[in-house]
């Protein structure tokens, strides 16, 4: 049994730092997901993630390393720039929208945790709440703004405030997720993807249309 023990430990992988860190990041998104911050303990995320809570602060030296880590693991790329925006930067007119709702939608589909922590920070009031929205969230929102503002000097938009017609196109999406994913409305409610964003852009541009 022993010379077992030794050769399963010898073949075992072992993670290197960026993966155990990632690692530690996901299972604190789900338990803070399921548990809200007051309810989960750094003890709770290193049993269930199979270590001690040392490695934890070997990573994250203070929470609110291990809160930027979350929102950097679920909206930044490899670089730290935020995801989306590289990625709709690429794309014009109703096809930036549309993928803009598509990646948010499919996101929180494949995996409403984030959806769910960040909700929860919102009603906690936790610090969570704040950061995200100071680094993630409002840089998309005024992302949006200008590419809407674009839109107006082409003359394809109607003038109005671009601030309140990228909040109106982000409340759509985000609303919509909110009630599919958290409030459970998908057992009573189901359309395909690609209606439901199709819908969404034709509201949102034919409201915004010039005419």
């Amino acid at each position: 049994m022993q010379a077992t023990k030794r050769t399963v430990n010898k073949t075992t992988k072992r993670m290197s730092g960026e993966e155990r860190k990632a690692q530690i990041v996901k299972v604190a998104t789900d338990l803070f997901a399921k548990k809200g911050f007051k309810g989960t303990t750094t003890r709770e995320i290193a049993k269930k993630a199979g270590i001690s809570e040392a490695v934890i602060f070997r990573h994250f030296s203070k929470k609110e390393d291990l809160y930027d880590a979350i929102i950097d693991f679920h909206c930044s790329d490899e670089n730290g720039e935020p995801m989306l925006i590289a990625i709709l930067k690429e794309k014009k007119g109703r096809e930036m929208f549309s993928t803009l709702a598509s990646i948010l939608i499919e996101e929180h589909q494949k995996d409403p945790s984030f959806l769910r922590l960040f909700t929860y920070s919102a009603i906690e009031r936790h610090r969570l709440s704040e950061m995200f929205v100071r680094k993630r969230a409002l840089e998309l929102i005024e992302y949006l703004e200008t590419r809407i503002r674009e839109l107006i000097k082409e003359g394809i938009f109607k003038q109005t405030d671009p601030a309140l017609a990228a909040r109106a196109f982000m409340g759509m999406v985000i609303q919509y997720s909110i009630a599919q994913e958290l409030y459970g409305l998908k057992k009573y409610f189901t359309r395909p993807n690609e209606a439901v964003v199709a819908a969404f852009v034709d509201i949102f541009f034919e409201g915004m249309r010039r005419r």
